[in-house]
């Protein structure tokens, strides 16, 4: 059964974080991973959440989710 990861992101130092998207991507597919959601537009339809940056992953399993 797949499980997925959603991950909410608030960059405060875009030079670091273009240093970490450049390892995020070898070391999800090293898992088994893919990005299914990778920022873009956002629109809540109910509450007051802002989210800044959201991505989301689908792993073969919640074990290699969780490796």
């Amino acid at each position: 059964m797949p499980a997925y990861v959603i991950v909410e992101i608030d960059i405060v130092d875009p030079a670091g974080y273009e240093e970490y998207k450049k390892l995020a991507g070898p070391t999800v597919a090293k898992y088994g991973g893919k990005f299914i959601v990778r920022g873009g537009r956002t629109e809540v339809l109910e509450g007051d959440w802002k989210p800044k940056r959201i991505v989301v992953l689908e792993f073969q399993s919640p074990e290699r989710a969780k490796d």
